[in-house]
């Protein structure tokens, strides 16, 4: 989606993958704002798989790509249309268009909408300021705590966790500990009832960050350990994949929240988990409206200063370097602190 034109005098910074492994940040200006938008101003934007996937030139999309969809933003102004927002209320967003008229929509599958993946939303939380349609948009009332950026990921998370549909005895494991990794931890931990489970990440200080955080809910390995009933691999990597097809346990379920590219992996799938009568998903989106807000509410409401631990926050400044060590740092997620970041250049380049 195209940022409304003609241009207006109002200018602010926008960042861009405008070609592999490079980031540019420059000025745009914004144009006079339509009826059934919102003009918001970004407070705080998570770094995401996708994100580093697309810098690292998968999905192979056509240059410049918009960038940043995992937002909190405070709204400055509202359309002549939209009567549920006010200035001043801070927003997230919904990564999905839903109709409300189609099939899937009419059967509560809206996340699945025939017309949701036709490009009406854009990535442009790394930005100063942006439009956008109010359809996206959920209210967190004046609550700008960083952390709530992590609404829109764990609502896929809840989706995921709610088709796995756990029982008291389910031994369960979770390969990954990055911002998926953390968001199934916290689900698992502090949604009722609670979940002990077993995560792995090849990592060490990243592993040790979580293992403070879940406390004796959970324990922590370099490799899994023998077969579970549920695994969610959520390591955005094969061979976090192929270890999950390696762990579940015949009759059990596995579900992969991962983005592992055209690396030949049903291959090996099929191979793996044919002879199991295992019960494999693939869970990408979120669900019904409803689990995004229900993510926020629970990030509101039992997020503390131990899960604020697992968190690297980053400015605006500094997003170009942050791409190149995202995959590095011992961090489970990186937040970028917009609202506050000085200037800077014109453009920046990884």
């Amino acid at each position: 989606m195209q940022d409304p034109s003609p241009a207006s005098s109002t200018l602010y910074r926008a960042s861009a993958l405008t070609a592999p492994r490079t980031v540019e940040v420059t000025r745009r200006a914004l144009a006079p704002l339509p009826p059934q938008w919102v003009r918001v101003r970004f407070l705080y934007c998570g770094l995401c798989g996708t994100d580093l996937t697309m810098f690292d030139g998968g999905h192979h999309l056509p240059f410049p790509v918009s960038i940043g969809h995992e937002f909190i933003a405070e709204v400055t102004e509202v359309g002549s249309e939209v009567d549920w927002l006010q200035p001043g209320e801070v927003v997230t967003s919904d990564l999905n268009y839903r109709c409300g008229a189609c099939d899937q929509c009419r059967a509560q599958r809206s996340h699945l909408c025939r017309e949701g993946q036709v490009g009406r939303f854009s990535n442009r939380g790394f930005a100063d300021l942006g439009d956008l349609h109010a359809s996206y948009l959920v209210s967190l009332g004046h609550d700008a705590r960083r952390h709530l950026a992590l609404a829109e990921p764990l609502s896929c998370v809840l989706h995921a966790k709610r088709w796995a549909a756990l029982e008291p005895d389910d031994r369960v494991l979770v390969i990954g500990a990055g911002g998926i990794g953390l968001c199934m931890a916290f689900a698992l931990t502090m949604q009722p009832p609670v979940t002990t489970f077993d995560f792995s990440e090849t990592m060490p200080a990243r592993r040790g960050l979580l293992e403070g955080a879940v406390g004796g809910n959970a324990r922590g390995l370099a490799e899994p350990d023998g077969e579970y009933d549920v695994v969610f691999d959520v390591s955005g990597t094969e061979p976090g994949l192929r270890a999950a097809c390696g762990h579940v346990r015949p009759g059990g379920r596995l579900c992969s929240m991962s983005h592992i590219g055209e690396s030949g992996a049903a291959g090996f799938l099929y191979s793996d988990i044919m002879r199991l009568d295992v019960t494999f998903t693939v869970s990408y989106l979120n669900g019904e409206r409803t689990t995004l807000h229900e993510a926020a509410a629970l990030l509101a409401e039992e997020w503390d200063a131990g899960w604020d631990a697992l968190i690297e926050e980053v400015p605006f400044d500094q997003l170009a370097r942050t791409f190149e060590t995202r995959r590095s740092t011992p961090f489970c997620k990186t937040i970028v602190r917009i609202a506050g970041s000085s200037s800077g250049g014109p453009s920046v380049r990884a």
